[in-house]
């Protein structure tokens, strides 16, 4: 994003436009993973994190670029950013013009006033102590670790320190031994919604509009959200499920709400909890390949279909973990708290 001369800036160049030496994000017509990483320019975290260390000042943008105190340029000297003509120059770009004050470096737009020149005065001052080192590129620098050098540990550190990102409980209670590795991958892109539902396929251009309604023929646009939760066909799961396990409740219609209040309706009990966490990963699973079937096969699946294939494999992954009878494939119907002995 910062190397000029690379191949890869002048494709995305070539692609997304430059704007003040940067890399355009491209608008709507851009990938999504592309402005998935420009969004990285505003993220708080990312700018607290990581920084840069000047060398021969051709990578570092002079205004924009943290590499001079603790912000920007631009930030600190907001309003002489705004008359500058040059906003869009590297550190050594300015530097060749003459910074040090009757250089051209300094081209406005109108003339100065006379507290602006004071600010300037003070730029100046700053810059005087700024010595570029021509033989060594500019290099990213991780703040977060005392050796400099990026390390998975102390972005996590960083991450949980600062109580960011998801959900903390939901991070955690994703991860279950007895549940295939697949499964809980699938539970995680889940939570984030990033599965190839009709919707987010419209988004990244797949789809047409058209072709992003619900499988289940209920005519809404199918999101996550609609898909696990809301649509009048596969929401019948979840009524036969809470049956099955004896208990009447109202469920959140958002996913990690619902997933949430879904394991702790067991009460306090790990292993109640436990059980619950393999029922709701089970039957969304479940719910997704029956959506699939649908989608890639042109077969329709019952509701009790999908259900009866939830309790086995329920049974089948927490085999041997609870279950203390011998197993009795017959006797799936049961509420697994009294098939498991589970008080």
């Amino acid at each position: 994003m910062v190397e000029q001369d690379s191949l890869w800036f002048r494709v995305l160049a070539a692609r997304n436009g430059l704007e003040e030496g940067r890399l355009c994000a491209g608008g709507r017509n851009s990938s999504a993973w592309w402005r998935t990483i420009s969004a990285l320019r505003l993220d708080g975290w990312f700018h607290s994190n990581v920084g840069r260390t000047l060398g021969d000042g051709k990578n570092t943008l002079f205004w924009t670029d943290v590499w001079v105190g603790e912000v920007s340029l631009r930030d600190r000297f907001s309003r002489l950013y705004e008359l500058s003509l040059l906003k869009g120059e590297s550190v050594a770009a300015m530097r060749s013009l003459g910074w040090g004050g009757a250089g051209e470096t300094w081209k406005w737009r109108p003339r100065l006033f006379a507290w602006e020149e004071e600010s300037l005065g003070e730029l100046t001052l700053l810059l005087h102590s700024v010595s570029l080192q021509v033989h060594r590129e500019d290099n990213w620098t991780w703040k977060a670790d005392s050796s400099s050098s990026y390390t998975v540990r102390s972005a996590y550190n960083s991450i949980t320190s600062q109580g960011i990102a998801a959900n903390q409980e939901t991070v955690i209670s994703v991860w279950h031994k007895d549940v295939p590795l697949k499964v809980l991958l699938f539970m995680w892109r889940l939570l984030r919604d990033r599965l190839s539902t009709k919707n987010n396929l419209h988004r990244r251009r797949v789809l047409d509009f058209d072709d992003q309604f619900c499988v289940g023929g209920c005519g809404s646009v199918e999101t996550s959200t609609h898909l696990f939760l809301q649509c009048m066909h596969f929401s019948l799961v979840w009524n036969h499920i809470l049956q099955w396990l004896g208990v009447v409740t109202v469920l959140p219609n958002d996913i990690a709400g619902h997933f949430h209040q879904f394991h702790h309706l067991g009460g306090v009990t790990k292993s109640r909890k436990s059980i619950l966490q393999v029922i709701w990963l089970a039957t969304v699973w479940e719910i997704w390949k029956a959506r699939n079937n649908k989608v890639f096969n042109a077969i329709d699946t019952s509701i009790l279909q999908v259900v009866d294939r939830i309790k086995l494999l329920t049974y089948q992954w927490l085999k041997g973990k609870y279950i203390t009878l011998p197993f009795n494939y017959h006797g799936w119907w049961l509420s697994p708290f009294s098939l498991l002995g589970i008080g």
